[in-house]
């Protein structure tokens, strides 16, 4: 399992560190990235602190795999915070937030929460090398997962 860490330092970039190898990464939107004050705001801000479950990201519904391949999301990862009950929604002062995933930068530069990487050529390596690693199983659940990232 790989373990990474990602850190919301305030600033309009931060690092995915996987290892020695690290990669310009954001989460939020806006005025709201990498700031730790806007965690709990819905959609705008950065993916609240704790440990995540790096694993495949789940399609939804009859049309959900054409959706993703028509919105280039089938390559993404989904994160699932390991607060004990292992799905794809968290609380942050008793706000639900969810769908958090890893992927690459798109065009506007859209980070819901999610981790972004700011290059699709970085995202690639990462991929690669997450989809190259012994998968563990997530406790308490039927998931495996490639890794973990802490973010802080």
């Amino acid at each position: 399992m790989v373990e990474c860490t990602f850190e919301l330092n305030g600033k309009p970039m931060s690092l995915f560190k996987m290892g020695a190898t690290h990669f310009p990464a954001f989460s939020g939107l806006g005025r709201h990235v990498n700031q730790r004050e806007f965690i709990c705001t819905p959609n705008l801000g950065p993916i609240p602190p704790g440990t995540y479950y790096i694993v495949d990201r789940q399609s939804g519904g009859r049309l959900g795999a054409l959706r993703d391949l028509l919105r280039d999301r089938s390559e993404w990862f989904a994160l699932y915070a390991a607060d004990g009950k292992i799905d794809d929604e968290v609380f942050c002062d008793d706000v639900k937030r969810g769908n958090f995933r890893l992927h690459p930068n798109r065009v506007g530069g859209v980070s819901q929460g999610c981790i972004t990487l700011e290059s699709l050529a970085d995202f690639n390596i990462l991929r690669a090398h997450l989809k190259a690693s012994n998968q563990v199983d997530v406790p308490g659940s039927p998931l495996q997962a490639y890794g973990r990232v802490i973010v802080r």
